[in-house]
């Protein structure tokens, strides 16, 4: 019971003192995502897509922030079959964060998301060549955890895993890295 209760009081203090270092208020950025696309209709591997994002938002509290994002795909993926390339994704979020320290703040995040992609399969069964290739749009909620860091008092740095769409048949998530000014 002591362990439990010195370990609440440290860390309620170091959300105390990490406090003054994150400024609320509205802020950009961007950044580079590999997005990763599976399919459970075509056996393939997972199809890796770089992809660019910027976002927007607006810091209401130190825990808790609103932010806007919109990316588009940079190339496309074929693996076996399929072929998988990103139009473009936007969406809506809210981040729920713990200022630890001057310089890091770990966080949550969730939210919806759109997304519109071009998915293509050519190939042959039982002997019969056949080829499919549809605009498809994708919608779903999304989650994710990352971690922002601060380099001086207005940028910051960021690392992120967040998974935009999970169907029963496709999923879209991905691993960003990126930059973000404050004003």
């Amino acid at each position: 019971m002591k362990v439990w209760m010195r370990g609440a009081l440290v860390l309620s203090c170091s959300l105390v003192a990490g406090q003054e270092a994150w400024a609320t208020g509205p802020y950009v950025g961007g950044s580079y995502s590999q997005i990763q696309y599976d399919n459970e209709e075509f056996d393939t591997d997972t199809l890796k897509i770089d992809a660019a994002t910027v976002n927007a938002g607006f810091e209401v509290t130190d825990f808790l922030a609103l932010e806007a994002r919109g990316g588009v795909g940079l190339n496309e993926d074929s693996q076996g079959i399929a072929d998988f390339e990103l139009d473009h994704l936007y969406g809506g979020y809210v981040k729920l964060g713990a200022p630890i320290s001057d310089t890091v703040r770990p966080y949550v995040i969730g939210g919806y998301t759109k997304a519109k992609g071009t998915v293509s399969a050519d190939g042959e069964v039982a002997g019969v060549t056949y080829s499919f290739s549809d605009s498809e749009n994708f919608e779903d909620e999304s989650w994710g955890a990352g971690l922002d860091m601060n380099i001086t008092d207005t940028l910051g740095a960021n690392l992120e895993y967040m998974r935009y769409i999970d169907t029963d048949e496709e999923e879209i998530s991905g691993i960003s890295v990126g930059l973000r000014s404050a004003f």
